[in-house]
């Protein structure tokens, strides 16, 4: 199996083309291409290999019984999807794995990168993903403030301030859409529809479909 560009994947960071295509073999590569709410992982079943989005996007859902979803994240062209839980295959998934766009995805065993042994290339993979892990874990971490506050107002503050340090600027594009947003929030799409609204009634943001300007104080009406 030979997939170009590898080498630009946050996994194979700083191994070789020829290195990439030993890892593909000694990884038990598998290509996927899949279709835009098709379901790519389920909750309840336990994995032995980790997503590697090639192209598309993937997005990351928690279904509790009463049907209610939140979206704990995403991953487009070149991250990792279910990663903690390829390493931990006795431990079955608590999320669904559902797909945003059509696109395709690389599915390894985790295994070799567990025990990477001797081998350099092996060596760099492991650490890759420890970062990775690393980072997804802050991540999580960050979420945790956003949906921290009470109210709905207070989880959008929160999060569209991060959104602006994070871009260095008072605007900047959200990577949902409403109904994502919503969801990433824990929060009503209705409820968090009209809370938007009022804050641009307040002066506090200027809405575009998917752009936001907040104000550092409220524009005179």
């Amino acid at each position: 199996m030979e997939i170009r560009d590898l080498s630009a994947t946050p996994l194979f960071r700083g191994v070789t083309s020829e290195e990439a295509q030993q890892a593909l073999a000694a990884l038990d590569a598998s290509r996927r291409p899949f279709a835009k709410d098709e379901l790519l992982l389920q909750a309840g079943h336990c994995i032995t290999h980790l997503g590697l989005v090639l192209t598309g996007r993937v997005h990351i859902e928690h279904l509790d019984v009463w049907g209610s979803k939140t979206l704990l994240g995403q991953a487009g062209e070149g991250d990792l999807f279910a990663e903690t839980y390829a390493c931990l295959p006795q431990e079955p998934l608590l999320v669904n794995v559902v797909a945003a766009s059509d696109g395709e995805a690389l599915f390894l065993a985790s295994e070799r990168l567990l025990h990477p042994g001797e081998e350099p290339w092996l060596q760099r993979m492991a650490q890759n993903l420890l970062q990775i892990a690393a980072r997804k874990n802050l991540g999580l971490a960050r979420r945790n403030l956003y949906t921290a506050p009470k109210t709905i107002r207070g989880r959008v503050m929160a999060y569209f301030s991060a959104l602006a340090i994070k871009n260095e600027s008072l605007q900047f594009t959200l990577p949902f859409d409403r109904q994502q947003l919503a969801d990433f929030l824990g929060v009503d799409r209705s409820a968090l529809s009209s809370t938007l609204s009022q804050m641009q009634r307040d002066g506090l943001l200027t809405l575009g479909r998917r752009t936001v300007k907040l104000h550092t104080a409220p524009e005179e009406l």
